[in-house]
């Protein structure tokens, strides 16, 4: 039988995002004096060691490595006999019907309706020369200086082609990352997924079936046994021109799979004027007419211009914002959201790496947090940056010198904010506090420093090449 937390308890995590009196003095003090006399590659790991709530703001098909689809997509055992092309000259074509975009990628089926003269623009993935093959990784990520925004949205999400709409790949990638985020302490995935997949024939996959693959993987015992909870959203694309009817559809698909889907969320570039927030207001009041209990993270402020769009989205009936950047500049909304009932995901990593916030120094993300705006910590791309959740929090550290009470505030957030079962999220609450009194004691004495020792953290490619963090092991499954 599952015991829940107290009513009176719950209430008072979800109602306060700040500290709490719970953790010892001495332990915040000593957290203090770590951060004063630790080398960054101990702090890091520190860090990778501490618990962590939930992941709340993921990208299902973008937090996959480079490395990690080269090797999926070229392993026939992984794809159940799927192969994969990847186009990498140029012929001129009569026939071109696409943009010519390198290292898009395809399936067989897709590869066999081409044109001879479509054909010999790509090679088979597995058969790419290594200088080709970094090529086509590098690809992937964001890792030149200059790449930003239009690479992301225009280029990156294109390349992957097929390989996002391959079940087999999903599901085993999805495996991997799940193993991966629980070494790094989370408990906790809240991921945007939609069951868009299509079978080695390029037919689509019916819902059904698809919600089945998830179903059916995340019952293995190798995923079981990461204790990782997963809820899904379902995202629809803000700026497409029937996104009003995909919207309903998305309501519609929710309330048929609550088991594990528990919310939407509308994604797409702001600076797309075709998906301002205020534009879907009549169709959410629709769907909240027929449809109940059914919760909204949305994408709003991420822009670097300043704006309302966090207010209006607020308005649709959001109670988590995803990113914010710009609600800085509305200070009625600020006041607002203080002390209240939505909370900000915030994105460090992704906003560096896509301009938004290119200097951390003047990231509104403290601002937030010291006036009480409830916030906490997210990957939302971790495969295209390269990153890692431990990255994020490291840049919170080091950027705007995090109190121990503060880090531990961010993780119960992430938890409380989440839209998983109730049930759920008590139980996930009480394992959280268990495990931070645990690292209290663990690094409250003298000798932390020979504690750390006996942790084995991995780095990311983007900790290793961004943050300097040479001197630890890296990721076995990113590229670098």
């Amino acid at each position: 039988m599952k015991l829940a937390l107290p009513s009176v308890l719950l209430f008072a995590t979800i109602v306060s995002a700040q500290p709490s009196d719970r953790n010892t003095p001495s332990f915040a003090a000593g957290f203090e004096q770590i951060k004063k006399t630790a080398t960054k590659e101990q702090l890091y790991t520190l860090l990778y060691d501490l618990p962590k709530g939930g992941d709340l703001h993921n990208h299902f098909g973008l937090s996959n490595f480079a490395q990690s689809w080269y090797d999926a997509a070229t392993d026939l055992k992984r794809t159940h006999g799927n192969e994969f092309y990847t186009l990498t000259s140029f012929r001129n074509c009569p026939d071109a019907t696409s943009p010519l975009l390198r290292f898009k990628t395809i399936q067989r089926s897709t590869y066999f309706k081409l044109s001879e003269c479509g054909r010999s623009e790509y090679e088979p993935l597995e058969k790419l020369a290594p200088n080709v093959r970094r090529e086509w990784l590098s690809a992937m990520i964001l890792d030149r200086e200059g790449e930003g925004r239009d690479e992301f949205f225009e280029v990156i999400i294109k390349r992957l082609g097929d390989l996002l709409r391959d079940p087999y790949l999903a599901m085993d990638l999805m495996s991997l990352n799940l193993k991966r985020y629980a070494g790094q302490g989370l408990r906790y995935l809240e991921t945007q997924a939609s069951p868009n997949f299509q079978d080695q024939d390029g037919n689509p996959i019916a819902s059904e079936r698809a919600v089945q693959f998830f179903r059916d993987r995340l019952s293995q015992p190798d995923v079981t046994a990461t204790g990782m909870n997963v809820r899904f959203l379902l995202t629809i694309l803000r700026f497409a021109p029937n996104a009003e009817e995909n919207l309903r559809k998305a309501y519609d698909f929710v309330d048929g799979h609550r088991d594990l889907w528990v919310g939407i969320n509308m994604a797409g570039r702001e600076d797309n004027d075709k998906g301002y927030a205020l534009r879907f207001l009549d169709t959410f009041r629709e769907m909240r007419r027929t449809h109940s209990d059914i919760q909204l993270s949305i994408h709003a402020g991420e822009k670097d211009s300043p704006g309302h769009e966090v207010r209006d989205t607020l308005l649709l009936g959001a109670t988590r914002i995803g990113h914010g950047v710009n609600l800085i500049t509305d200070p009625d909304t600020m006041l607002l959201m203080r002390n209240g009932k939505a909370l900000v995901e915030i994105n460090l990593v992704s906003n560096r790496l896509l301009e938004y916030t290119p200097d951390l120094a003047k990231h509104p993300f403290p601002e937030y947090l010291r006036t009480g705006i409830p916030v906490c910590l997210n990957t939302d791309d971790p495969g295209v940056w390269n990153s890692d959740i431990v990255d994020d929090y490291y840049l919170a550290v080091t950027n705007y010198n995090l109190s121990w009470q503060e880090l531990v505030v961010l993780g119960r957030n992430s938890l409380t904010y989440s839209f998983a079962p109730q049930d759920v999220k008590q139980g996930m609450l009480a394992s959280y506090e268990r495990a931070v009194d645990m690292f209290e004691k663990k690094y409250g004495g003298q000798d932390w420093a020979a504690v750390l020792k006996t942790v084995k953290p991995s780095t990311s490619g983007y900790a290793r090449q961004t943050l300097g963090l040479h001197l630890l092991p890296a990721a076995t499954n990113t590229q670098h």
